[in-house]
């Protein structure tokens, strides 16, 4: 308090709100119901006239502090105490036996009012040094004051009451606690004096004394089954009384077990949940720019469909709780969904094509196929050194930095699936909604989901579904910018030239992320042969017509390859022989066969591949010619060379001939043919036995 002017007695800012709080400030201001004086901010004061107040107001300032004019004419003895600011870092770092400091707020985590006890022991302080400084000079006293040295004890002693200070406001006590305080000889030894320890614990009244006591007590309540606190209390007390020590309360056990909650959380929740609560999070920036860093993780999506299973006699029974897996991709630059692909559990196949759904979306939005630069997924499916088939294909998309196993939160896929992801699954037109899990505090009632049972959608309307909400989700606008994650993620995409530095074709895709044909019949052999029918695999149990080139018909026909496609876009396919041939090769589109079903520009395609045919038909000739030039101007007699070798063959038949002759010795002597019959003419009394050799 203060006279404004030498004639207005006024209430500081602090004063005022220390009784009555902000909001009644602000009221009262509004209200004209008080008069203020000054603006505050930048160090200025803000004064408010006593005499302009309420009544009411009035009442509760004379309860605070007596007659506000009889208080004000003790002000200077207020005017002599100084901010002792070594006592108020003292109090400030000081460590109670509980290894907790000292509370420095006016108000708990709940909002409740609570002592600020380090401003508490500063005021302590501050007064006893005063009243320590003035009682040893008495003529300061007279001269300052204008007060005897009674009058002093009288105006301190109700000055401490009206201030709510934490020393003894009568004169006995308060100069006994002077005494006390002055005869310490460290100022550390003088602050420390004025600490009520009592009323935050005292450490030699513990029942629990001794580190076997605290360690046994310890062990039992680490236990992962979680023993009721009278189950602890009971088994401790055993102990105690077989070692001659207080035995225990199951609320001391309680309270024990609360302040030693995070040397129990590893093996008694289990050292995940430990791990997410006791650990710091890193905070992080989101990536700059799409395709910057990508995640991926399944989700158990919370969407009810009826189901058919078989049961042991034969018969069918019918389930209205399934829940399909859905493997999800989204882009950490504002988590919008790139990929998914839905299916009854998580296999390595689900993740592929995942991937391929990913990179199709991707090239749709943009004109052509990009991979990001990092991606982030969990453990699941992979070896410890990340050396199988999924660690191999997650290290072709991108840098791969897997999350630490069994600890997702530093994966920003965790947030997608919260509370947007579940407002979308609640509204979906389906109303096949499941609650978030089965211990969620919003899961639903059990009978509301038996009445809705009823019209839950088949399990065939799966992929149809999940479409849908995928769609919706890619939609929605982000509530931070109010603009849909897909515009959003599009414009930023075309501004950044790190998002487009990955870009490959569609052969590299399929080289990637192909899923290889396999012959349904014979898996270990599923290369398929080259022909003029180009290739046609049998994929999801169709036969489909691949276009191949008609230079590659031409050159490789009959060699075996090898087909990789994407099940979700049979338009195109990687053709390979593993060795040099590798190429893309379309989806063979059919030809009209009746006039009448021609399309706009069919009878231009069609001419078009006649003339491909004739330059085909022109190379089987042109080709062989073309390479025979290559004998022009030599010595060398092809003719010659082969009627060489065919008088070769005939000297080696004539050889052999002879050999079998000599060995049979034939009693044939000549055999001639008739020059007009051609028949067989005996010329030997014995031509009768010919019938009984072979003729070569």
């Amino acid at each position: 308090m203060l006279y404004l002017n030498d004639n207005k007695l006024c209430l500081t800012y602090d004063e005022f709100v220390g009784i009555f709080g902000v909001e009644t400030y602000k009221s009262d201001k509004k209200r004209e119901n008080i008069t203020v004086h000054g603006l505050g901010g930048n160090g200025r004061k803000v004064f408010i006239e006593y005499e302009t107040m309420q009544p009411k107001r009035k009442e509760e300032i004379k309860k605070r502090y007596g007659n506000p004019y009889e208080y004000l004419a003790k002000q200077p003895v207020l005017d002599l105490i100084d901010w002792d600011y070594q006592a108020h870092k003292f109090y400030q770092d000081y460590v109670l036996p509980n290894n907790l400091k000292l509370p420095a707020t006016n108000v708990d985590a709940k909002g409740k009012p609570q002592i600020n006890y380090v401003e508490r022991y500063t005021k302590a302080a501050n007064w006893l040094n005063m009243i320590g400084r003035i009682t040893t000079d008495k003529k300061a006293l007279k001269n300052n004051l204008k007060l005897t040295i009674g009058e002093f004890w009288d105006t301190v002693s109700e000055l401490i009451l009206k201030e709510n200070i934490a020393i003894p406001a009568s004169y006995k006590q308060l100069t006994a606690k002077l005494r006390a305080y002055n005869q310490l000889p460290t100022a550390e030894e003088r602050y420390e004096l004025l600490i009520e320890k009592h009323r935050f614990g005292n450490d030699n009244a513990k029942k629990i004394d001794t580190d076997e006591a605290e360690a046994l007590l310890l062990k039992m309540l680490s236990d992962p089954r979680k023993h009721d606190d009278t189950v602890i209390a009971a088994a401790y007390n055993q102990y105690a009384k077989a070692k001659d020590k207080e035995t225990i309360t199951p609320a001391a056990v309680g309270n024990f077990r609360r302040k030693n909650e995070h040397v129990l959380a590893a093996t008694r929740d289990g050292k995940k949940k430990a791990y997410n609560k006791y650990t710091k999070e890193m905070q992080r920036d989101r990536a700059s720019a799409p395709l910057l860093f990508i995640n991926a993780d399944d989700n158990c999506l919370d969407l009810f469909f009826e189901v058919e299973t078989w049961t042991e006699a034969g018969g069918t029974k019918k389930s209205k709780y399934y829940r399909p897996m859905v493997y999800v991709i989204t882009d950490t630059y504002n988590d919008y969904i790139l990929g998914y692909a839905v299916g009854d559990k998580v296999t390595h196949e689900l993740v592929y094509q995942a991937f391929r759904n990913a990179l199709n979306h991707i090239q749709m939005l943009t004109g052509s196929y990009y991979l990001p630069h990092q991606l982030q997924t969990d453990r699941w499916g992979l070896d410890v050194k990340m050396k199988n088939a999924l660690g191999e294909f997650y290290k072709r998309v991108a840098s791969f930095t897997p999350q630490a196993h069994g600890v997702p939160q530093g994966k920003y896929i965790e947030r997608s699936f919260g509370t947007e992801w579940h407002q979308v699954l609640k509204a979906m037109p389906t109303n096949n909604y499941a609650g978030q899990n089965i211990t969620a505090k919003e899961r639903l009632s059990a009978e509301y989901i038996v009445d809705a049972a009823k019209n839950y959608p088949k399990i065939d309307r799966v992929p149809e579904v999940v479409e849908t909400f995928i769609n919706i989700m890619r939609m929605k606008a982000n509530p931070k910018t109010g603009i849909s994650r897909q515009k959003e993620w599009i414009e930023a995409f075309n501004a950044s030239e790190k998002s487009k530095a990955k870009q490959i074709n569609a052969g590299m895709k399929l080289q990637i992320m192909g899923k290889k044909h396999l012959n349904p019949k014979n898996p270990d052999n599923s290369l398929l042969t080259i022909t003029s029918a180009g290739l046609r695999p049998t994929i999801n149990g169709k036969q489909v017509s691949i276009d191949l080139p008609d230079e590659v018909i031409f050159q490789h026909n009959g060699k075996k390859v090898e087909v990789f496609y994407d099940p979700e876009k049979l338009t195109e396919f990687l053709i390979t022989d593993s060795k040099g041939l590798r190429f893309v090769a379309q989806k063979y589109n059919n030809v009209p066969g009746a006039l009448a079903d021609y399309l706009p520009g069919d009878g231009k395609r069609i001419q078009g591949l006649f003339d491909a045919k004739k330059q085909v038909a022109n190379l089987l000739t042109e080709t062989l010619n073309t390479r025979l030039l290559a004998l022009e101007g030599t010595n060398i007699d092809p003719q010659a060379l082969i009627q060489a070798g065919v008088l070769l063959k005939d000297v080696k038949q004539g050889a052999e001939m002879g050999y079998l002759e000599s060995m049979y010795q034939p009693k044939v002597a000549s055999i001639e043919i008739a020059p007009q019959t051609g028949s067989l003419i005996n010329t030997t009394d014995e031509a009768e036995d010919i019938d009984h050799y072979d003729l070569y």
